[in-house]
C-alpha cells in the first residue's frame, strides 16, 4: 500500500516540478500560455518555440540524467556491496567524461562510420575506469570499501586532471568556454535530437535489471552468501559494470559530469521501500529524475534565466550527505 502511495507521489510531484520548469526562464509564462504553446503550436511564435522546443527538452534531459545517475549508483552499490559507491567518486563518470572532450576538442572525429562518437568514447571511458578501480579496490579476492573509494578518488583525479590538461592545450575560445561549462554539468545543449540517447539507454537498461533484480538484491548480502544461494556473482556483476558503463557514458555525454546523484537517491529509496524491494530499481530511477529536475529549477531561480552549473548545486547537497555517510560507519550492506 504505502509502497503504490510512494510511486504515486512520485509522479505527480514529477508532473509539478515540470509544469513549474516550463514557466521559468528569460520570460515567465502562465500555464494558460503553456496550453496555448502545446495545443495550438505556431512555429512563429517565439513563446511557443522556447517552451516546446528549449524548456521542454531542457526539463526532459534532466528527468533522463537524474533517473540514469540515481539508477547507475543503486547498481555500483550492489556491486561492490558498499553505499559510498556512485559513478562521481568511484571515476565512471570522470572516465567518461574524459572519453567526451576527447571528441569535444576534436582529437578524434566527430563521426566514425554511422556512429555519434561523443556517447561511445563516454561509454568506453567510463568502462575503463570503472574496470580499473574495482580491480584495485581488490586484495586477497575481497573488495575493500575503503581501498575502492581511494581508488577510485586517485583514478577519478587522474581523468579530472587529463581533461584540465585538454583544456589548457585547446586553441579554441569557443569550445573552451562550452566545455568548461559542460564539465560542471548543464542542461543547455539539450535538444529533441539529444535526448533519445540516455533516454533509450536507461530504459532498455530497466527492462533488463527488472528481470534481475532478485539477483541484486541477494548480491547486496554479500558475494559468499550470493555464490551459496546460487546467484553467478561474476555474471551480475559484469551484467552491472557494462551497464553503468554505458548508462553514465549517455548520461555524461550529453549534460557533463553530475556528482552525487548516485549517492543520495539509492539511500533515499532504499529508507523508503527497504534494501530487497522488487521495485526499488524503477523508483529508485524517479526520485533520481525528480531530484535533478529539483536542483535545474532551483539553479534557474537563483540565476536566471540560464541558471547555475548544475553540479554545484548537487555538491551543496551531496558533500554533507557524504559526510553524514562516512560518520555512520555502517555503509556496507551486509554488516
Amino acid at each position: 500500500m504505502m509502497r503504490g502511495l510512494y510511486f504515486i507521489l512520485a509522479l505527480l510531484l514529477i508532473a509539478i516540478v515540470i509544469v513549474l520548469g516550463l514557466q521559468v526562464g528569460s520570460f515567465e509564462s502562465g500555464l494558460a500560455t503553456i496550453a496555448e504553446a502545446f495545443l495550438n503550436y505556431n512555429p512563429d511564435n517565439t513563446t511557443h518555440y522556447a517552451i516546446v522546443h528549449l524548456r521542454l527538452p531542457r526539463l526532459l534531459l534532466a528527468l533522463v540524467v537524474g533517473a540514469a545517475l540515481a539508477f547507475c549508483g543503486y547498481l555500483m552499490q550492489a556491486m561492490v556491496n558498499n553505499g559510498l559507491a556512485d559513478p562521481y567518486l568511484l571515476g565512471t563518470a570522470s572516465g567518461a567524461s574524459l572519453g567526451a572532450v576527447l571528441v569535444f576538442f576534436g582529437f578524434i572525429e566527430i563521426t566514425i562510420g554511422s556512429f555519434y562518437m561523443p556517447p561511445m568514447l563516454a561509454m568506453a571511458g567510463a568502462f575503463i575506469v570503472t574496470l580499473v578501480v574495482v580491480i584495485l579496490g581488490y586484495r586477497k579476492r575481497q573488495l575493500i570499501p575503503a581501498q575502492l573509494l581511494l581508488a577510485g578518488i586517485a583514478i577519478s583525479s587522474l581523468c579530472t586532471a587529463m581533461v584540465g590538461l585538454l583544456t589548457f592545450l585547446s586553441d579554441s575560445e569557443s569550445k573552451l568556454k562550452s566545455v568548461i561549462f559542460w564539465s560542471m554539468g548543464s542542461f543547455e545543449r539539450a535538444s529533441w535530437t539529444l535526448l533519445p540517447y540516455p533516454a533509450v539507454a536507461l530504459i532498455l537498461a530497466l527492462i533488463l535489471f527488472a528481470f534481475l533484480q532478485k539477483q541484486l538484491n541477494i548480491l547486496m548480502l554479500g558475494s559468499e552468501r550470493a555464490q551459496a544461494l546460487g546467484v553467478q556473482v561474476s555474471h551480475t556483476r559484469w551484467a552491472i559494470l557494462a551497464t553503468v558503463s554505458i548508462v553514465t557514458g549517455f548520461a555524461v555525454a550529453t549534460s557533463g559530469p553530475i556528482g552525487f546523484v548516485g549517492l543520495i537517491v539509492p539511500h533515499v529509496t532504499r529508507g523508503l521501500l527497504g534494501t530487497t524491494g522488487r521495485s526499488n530499481l524503477l523508483f529508485c530511477a524517479f526520485v533520481g529524475g525528480l531530484f535533478m529536475l529539483l536542483c535545474d529549477l532551483l539553479s534557474r531561480i537563483i540565476y536566471p534565466p540560464t541558471g547555475l552549473p548544475i553540479g554545484i548545486i548537487t555538491s551543496f547537497f551531496g558533500v554533507p550527505f557524504f559526510v553524514y555517510l562516512l560518520s555512520r560507519k555502517n555503509y556496507k550492506f551486509s554488516s
